[in-house]
Parts: structure tokens; sequence; C-alpha cells
């Protein structure tokens, strides 16, 4: 059987969001570590699947998790989208602090800029024009996760589940895809997952 579909299939609203999210992490949490003064140095990716590794300090990976469909018609669907913000932590072992203290108030540091920027009225829908998300939630927080922490490095994982409501239909996204920040924001692929970094 021949295809019916002339067009190409354009990225989808999933897709595009994915990156979203990522990009408004690395802008904003960047602007909190000058507003702050924090010596943390983090990366933020997207997807990412190789192991985390102590010497990167803090390391924050994008992910799509799940999509759950409904309201469907002829010409599009609302997805509740579910990502997952994955962070990666280590502490060092101070006079004044152990490895597991560094490590733990660094990561509930981190969970609250996160969850906080997420939470913000002013990404209530991502920047996007009205219509095309219908609302976003960080749903959980989940701090206790085992990571293979054998080797004494102190190192946390914690997770963010985060859920945006997607409008996807059978016409082109109509949305500007990173609302202008193309020129400052770049993605790069490393050995090590898509990696954001600012474009100087």
């Amino acid at each position: 059987m021949a295809s019916i579909i002339e067009n190409i299939i354009p990225r989808q609203g999933f897709e595009i969001v994915l990156e979203k999210i990522a990009v408004i992490l690395f802008e904003e949490l960047t602007k909190q570590k000058s507003l702050q003064n924090l010596s943390d140095d983090f990366s933020v990716y997207i997807e990412r699947q190789t192991a985390y590794d102590k010497s990167e300090g803090i390391v924050i990976s994008v992910g799509l998790d799940n999509i759950d469909y409904n309201g469907k018609n002829q010409f599009d669907v609302q997805g509740n989208t579910t990502f997952f913000i994955d962070l990666y932590t280590t502490g060092d072992e101070t006079l004044v602090l152990s490895g597991d203290d560094n490590s733990r108030f660094l990561t509930l540091k981190w969970l609250g800029m996160m969850r906080s920027i997420l939470s913000s009225t002013k990404y209530k829908t991502l920047g996007y024009a009205p219509g095309l998300i219908g609302g976003t939630m960080v749903e959980r927080i989940q701090n206790q996760l085992t990571y293979g922490n054998g080797d004494a490095n102190f190192i946390k994982f914690a997770r963010i589940t985060f859920s945006v409501r997607i409008q996807e239909n059978q016409e082109m996204w109509t949305s500007i895809e990173l609302q202008g920040n193309d020129t400052t924001i770049k993605i790069n692929e490393t050995e090590k997952g898509f990696k954001l970094t600012f474009n100087n």
C-alpha cells in the first residue's frame, strides 16, 4: 500500500515542550546562581542516559515519561504529558558538615529552586500563546531515591514529576519553539547526551 500522508510530519508538541522545560531551567537557575552568589557548578541535559560522575557537580536531566491522551476529536487531542526532572548532587566532607549533610542541603536547595521556577505563574503556559498549553503542575518531588552510593561519594538522586497539558493536532505547531532563545541557547550533542549551553 502506498503512503497517503504527503506532507512532512512536524515535530510534536511534547518534543518541543521537553526542550522548552530544559531551557527555562537552564536560564533561570543560571540567574539564581548569579543572584545568590552560588558557587555550585551545574549542567542541564535532555534525556541523559550516561551515569553521573561526582566530578560533574550538579547535573539536571529533563526527560519525557508518559502521555495520557483525552478530549480527542477529528482535529486535535489534549495530552496530559508527564516529564521527569532528575537531579544528581554530591557532597564533600568538611570540618563543619559531613558529606551526607552537604549533599542533603544541596539537594534540597536545588529542588526548591526548580519547584519554584516550574510553579511560577510567569510560566503557566511556558511562554507559549494561550491555547497550546492547557496548564502545568509540579505533581511530585521524590528525594530519597537510591543511586548506587556504595563508593561513599555521598551522591544523592532526586526527581521532580512535572505535568504539562499539551494541545496536539494534525496541523503545524504554530508557536515559536524557543521564544527568541534560539540565538542565546545551544543544545550540543555530547558523549553524555544533549547538553544545554549559552551561545557565546
